[in-house]
C-alpha cells in the first residue's frame, strides 16, 4: 500500500516540474523596417519655383499631409532616382521617426514639406513611397516663373 503515496508524490512532483518547462511564446512581434505608419495621406501638390532674383535657383517643392499613429512623429522627404525619360518622373521615399517616450494614441494629421533646388526645368510626375507602399503620385508639377 506504500506504492500509492509514492506514485501520488511522484505524479505531484512531475507535474509542478512540468509548469516549470520553458514556454515557447511566439518573439514580440516588431514591425518590419519596411512597414510604413502612415493611416492615409492626402492634399499633395509639387512645383517647380523658378522666380527671379539675385542668387535664384529652380527650387522644387513638395507639400502634402499624412495621419500618423501619435502625435510627435517627424518625417522627411528623401530624394531617389530619377527614370530616363524627358522630362523625367522623380521618387520620393517618406521616412517617419516615432517620438520618444510615452505619447498618446490618437491619429494626427502631420504636414510634409520638401524644399531644394533641382536640375529639372520640367517634371513629368512625382511618386511617393514609404515602406513598400505609394503614398502619392503627382502628375500636375507645373513651373512657377
Amino acid at each position: 500500500m506504500r506504492t500509492l503515496p509514492h506514485l501520488t508524490a511522484l505524479a505531484a512532483g512531475t507535474l509542478s516540474l512540468s509548469a516549470c518547462a520553458a514556454y515557447d511564446a511566439p518573439p514580440t512581434s516588431t514591425p518590419p523596417a519596411d512597414e510604413c505608419p502612415v493611416y492615409e495621406s492626402r492634399d499633395w501638390q509639387a512645383w517647380i519655383d523658378t522666380m527671379p532674383g539675385p542668387g535664384a535657383k529652380p527650387t522644387l517643392h513638395i507639400t502634402g499631409e499624412v495621419d500618423m499613429p501619435t502625435p510627435g512623429w517627424s518625417v522627411e522627404l528623401i530624394g531617389g532616382p530619377a527614370d530616363r525619360m524627358n522630362p523625367p518622373g522623380l521618387r520620393f521615399r517618406l521616412e517617419a521617426e516615432k517620438p520618444d517616450g510615452m505619447t498618446m494614441q490618437v491619429i494626427t494629421p502631420t504636414e510634409v514639406r520638401y524644399a531644394e533646388t533641382t536640375p529639372y526645368s520640367a517634371i513629368r510626375q512625382i511618386v511617393i513611397t514609404c515602406g513598400d507602399e505609394a503614398l502619392a503620385t503627382i502628375t500636375d508639377v507645373p513651373v512657377v516663373q
